[in-house]
């Protein structure tokens, strides 16, 4: 039994069990990792530190056919506010792993944790499309607030609220 079932993808508790080198081989990756504010190198001590530090954080394993394939959290968790910010990180981007996680967590955050908003901001074009393309509202836009290949360019920002959720996000 999943912690939380999408379509494709089943996200579970992120643990040690998860660090290994398919993780360490995506945050080493320049490519996965191009769009992300940290860059290379990473190690596996930096790995177990994350899993072990949530500090309140909700971080989970995307796991496709029992196989790890990324990562996905709700960070900034405000209970008082109910609001969190949703972050991810794919290994292979491009399966749709990344688009039914975030709709996966989304209504699992929204419907049964009692969140009432989530946020997200990148600069990755994919990732903004995949906010569109759920039904996340764009909230704005923070101009050159990224360096990427040596020029500024723009952070997209979105935002979900529980009565969007319902409206916008598919059930499994």
């Amino acid at each position: 039994m999943s912690f939380i079932k999408g379509r494709v993808v089943a996200l579970e508790p992120l643990t040690p069990e998860h660090i290994g080198p398919p993780w360490l081989s995506w945050l080493n990756d320049p490519a996965i990792m191009r769009w992300r504010a940290r860059r290379m190198p990473y190690r596996a001590s930096e790995m177990a530190r994350h899993v072990d530090n949530a500090e309140g954080d909700l971080r989970l394993a995307i796991e496709h056919h029992c196989r790890h394939v990324g990562n996905i959290a709700l960070g900034s968790i405000n209970w008082a506010h109910r609001s969190a910010e949703l972050s991810i990180l794919v290994g292979k981007p491009g399966l749709g792993y990344g688009t039914d996680a975030v709709e996966a967590l989304a209504r699992h955050a929204l419907q049964h944790m009692g969140l009432n908003r989530l946020w997200a901001e990148s600069p990755n074009p994919a990732f903004n499309r995949i906010m569109g393309k759920l039904g996340w509202t764009h909230e704005g836009t923070k101009r050159e607030a990224f360096m990427l290949d040596g020029r500024f360019i723009s952070v997209e920002c979105w935002g979900l609220l529980a009565a969007e959720g319902k409206q916008s996000t598919r059930s499994a």
